[in-house]
């Protein structure tokens, strides 16, 4: 505690260091202001920008298949961030009645490590909160929609790829393209469903949509219900990353069949 008698001795000594501590000083301050203009410009003290670290964006826009009412069409923006360690997918949908958004994690393997979606009304209030994570061959998930919570595991088939929602997008990044082949999936969703199906490569084609023209690989995805076995169409480049150019068929394994093509990237 310093009391209110000891500010003069203070004074004095501070006025008989001054001319030490001038210099000192000054160059503290100038320190100091580096320091704050690389905080300021996201610049780092001894080491390099983070060349690792990366993000692509695309806009896309969605109407359904079978109705072109513009009250049911979605606005889409969808971000990948790459790192070392993990690989980050997020959606965000709007549309006239709600704004949804989509995480999905993966690991350095690009394995599915946790997942989030939220779905909200248009006027703020929330209508869907669902959660996954995984750990081992076992995927946990929850949801909660109004006052009802519900959770649920699934034993992963050990002959089967997990792809939960948007992570799919990034799976077929790595698919073997131009070698007759197919994929087994395991499909899962935040609504605590599960489906399996096959992934095929049907074809090469040249696909134009508002962000311009694309050669695409044509990506088929067969559901595998119970009677039915819907199809889902995705083009993707030929060209890495490999980033979608147009989709037809469900936003997810049981939404309704959208149109969406690519707007723009960022």
């Amino acid at each position: 505690m310093v009391l209110f008698d000891s500010v003069t001795f203070i004074g004095v000594v501070m006025k008989s260091k001054v001319k030490y501590i001038k210099y000192p000083v000054i160059f503290l301050c100038f320190l100091l202001y580096i320091l704050s203009e690389c905080m300021l410009s996201g610049q780092s003290i001894g080491y390099g920008e983070n060349s690792s670290k990366k993000r692509e964006g695309y806009r896309y826009e969605a109407v359904p298949a079978k109705s072109r009412d513009a009250l049911r069409s979605k606005s889409i923006e969808m971000n990948i961030d790459y790192t070392d360690s993990q690989t980050i997918f997020t959606m965000k949908s709007i549309s006239d009645k709600e704004v949804e958004y989509i995480t999905i994690e993966l690991d350095a393997d690009g394995n599915f490590a946790s997942g989030a979606r939220n779905v909200t009304h248009s006027s703020g209030k929330s209508k869907f909160e669902g959660s996954m994570w995984r750990k081992q061959q076992i995927v946990y998930a929850k949801r909660r929609s109004g006052r009802g919570q519900k959770t649920r595991e699934f034993d992963l088939p050990k002959n089967k790829t997990l792809a939960v929602d948007g992570s799919l997008l990034l799976l077929l990044r790595s698919f073997p393209f131009d070698q007759n082949r197919e994929w087994k999936l395991f499909l899962i969703d935040f609504s605590l469903h599960s489906v399996s199906g096959t992934v095929r490569q049907a074809g090469v084609e040249t696909i134009r949509v508002k962000a311009g023209e694309f050669e695409c690989y044509r990506m088929e995805v067969i559901i595998h219900a119970f009677v039915f076995r819907p199809k889902i169409t995705y083009w993707i480049t030929k060209m890495e990353p490999h980033f979608l150019v147009k989709h037809r068929g469900k936003i997810g394994p049981f939404t309704k069949t959208y149109i969406t093509q690519l707007v723009s990237i960022d």
